[in-house]
């Protein structure tokens, strides 16, 4: 009876162990501030670069625009007197955010203009979903964030031995854990789902993708896309590599922490790099936010030192 009830209590016993080593430290750093900022630059890009009337474009068969009904009734195009006025005021809210300041205060409205916008507007991209779904997973986080700016190193209301604190650490690592699953499966089904669709499967997918007149290469780029795109060789191993990197940033997940620093180097190199042939500048901003979340230790500060450096170095110049 006694070895049976130890047997039982020992699994429970380790899962409290493991749950108070990792409320000995706190996620909530710069790593996630960053990943907020992403996340609001790119919708703020959005809002700013496009006119209201490209946005939310009339489409056939469809109602005017905003969409509204049922949960989208809550959207800030819904609710507010005019499109216009969802849009600056969603402005308005994403420039708060990028601010940093007061976390707790600006994460259920960074959700909601998020959302809006996903659930609203008639001219989307996957970028779109990944905002809304990400600043929403992000609420718990902010919510046990207690700082003034999300940016500060000011740490009191992290490293609080109670456990009023360690909960809210808690919650925030749950938080973080359901970003890193939600960031593994997206890459897994977008590198698996592609081998399903003849182009990608024979290689010829990017040769397409590349000369679209809508996603296609900008005219600077074609000079060097264009000799890669019309060798079979080339083109084949171009969009192989898609997949590929695609199905390596799933795995991630289970991947050693001395892996993460180099694959989320070619994460951002990868999104970087979709923005300037295909222009997806927002798809870019929110990919790299989840990515940063996904492939950095969320208790570890992203490292400003570079920053410092470069500081340092022109300061020294010009004193010159």
């Amino acid at each position: 009876m006694l070895s049976t009830t130890s047997t039982t209590a020992d699994p429970l016993v380790r899962l409290g162990r493991w749950i108070t080593t990792l409320t000995e430290r706190s996620p909530i750093t710069n790593t996630y501030a960053l990943t907020r900022s992403l996340l609001a630059a790119g919708s703020l890009i959005t809002l700013l670069a496009n006119p209201t009337g490209i946005l939310f474009m009339p489409q056939s068969n469809a109602p005017m625009p905003p969409r509204c009904g049922g949960v989208s009734d809550i959207s800030v195009y819904c609710v507010a007197p005019s499109i216009g006025w969802g849009k600056w005021i969603s402005v308005l809210v994403l420039l708060a955010v990028l601010s940093g300041y007061f976390p707790r205060l600006t994460a259920i409205p960074h959700w909601w203009v998020s959302f809006s916008f996903q659930a609203s507007a008639s001219v989307l991209d996957g970028g779109d979903q990944v905002t809304a779904v990400l600043s929403a997973i992000l609420i718990p986080i902010a919510l046990c964030d207690g700082r003034r700016n999300h940016w500060s190193d000011n740490r009191d209301t992290t490293t609080d031995p109670g456990e009023r604190a360690r909960a809210a650490r808690l919650i925030a690592w749950v938080a973080v854990g359901v970003v890193r699953i939600q960031a593994s499966m997206l890459y897994l089904q977008a590198g698996i789902a592609k081998l399903g669709v003849p182009e990608w499967a024979n290689g010829t997918a990017m040769y397409y993708w590349m000369n679209d007149p809508m996603f296609g290469a900008p005219p600077w780029a074609t000079w060097i896309l264009q000799p890669l795109l019309h060798n079979g060789l080339t083109v084949a191993l171009f969009t192989w590599s898609v997949v590929f990197v695609e199905v390596v940033f799933a795995a991630g997940l289970v991947a050693p922490k001395k892996w993460w620093r180099p694959i989320l180097l070619v994460a951002v190199v990868f999104h970087a790099g979709i923005a300037l042939t295909m222009g997806l500048v927002s798809f870019a901003c929110a990919m790299i936010a989840l990515d940063v979340l996904f492939l950095h230790p969320a208790d570890k500060n992203v490292s400003t030192a570079l920053p410092r450096r470069l500081v340092s170095r022109l300061r020294r110049a010009t004193a010159r």
